[in-house]
């Protein structure tokens, strides 16, 4: 991946944004090469390290918490699209991630979802738990 300052001037757009960066992305998968460039607008001058540290902490991010919430609640397919609804289930869903991960027990987070979806119990303990923290 390779970085370049490519601009250093105010936007109207973005008028908090001092310079505009740039990184590009090329890969291999099964033969066949791609290239991807992005563009960010930042308020301060990075070096290329420091941009590529921020880059890898967006996608660290996207990683942990929007594909679990997307294989553990298929969230992708999700039908809510009326008024609010979205915004609420989304929170309520964050907040089952936050209570569940702090389960001690060896099963996945999928799992111990499911689990305390069948298991009174289970849920119960669990919620008890987190209150206690």
């Amino acid at each position: 991946m390779e970085t370049g300052l490519i601009a250093c001037r105010r936007s109207k757009a973005w008028p908090a944004a001092v310079f505009s960066e740039t990184t590009e992305r090329t890969r291999e998968i099964d033969g066949r090469l791609t290239s991807e460039t992005r563009f960010f607008a930042l308020p301060w001058v990075s070096t290329p390290e420091v941009l590529l540290e921020t880059v890898r902490a967006h996608w660290a991010i996207e990683n942990a918490l929007h594909w679990q919430l997307a294989v553990s609640y298929r969230e992708d397919a999700a039908r809510n699209r009326k008024d609010n609804g979205p915004g609420h289930i989304a929170f309520l869903r964050r907040r089952a991630l936050d209570v569940i991960r702090r389960d001690t027990s060896k099963s996945s987070l999928s799992i111990k979802l499911k689990r305390a979806g069948w298991d009174t119990d289970f849920l119960r303990s669990v919620l008890n738990r987190f209150a206690q923290t």
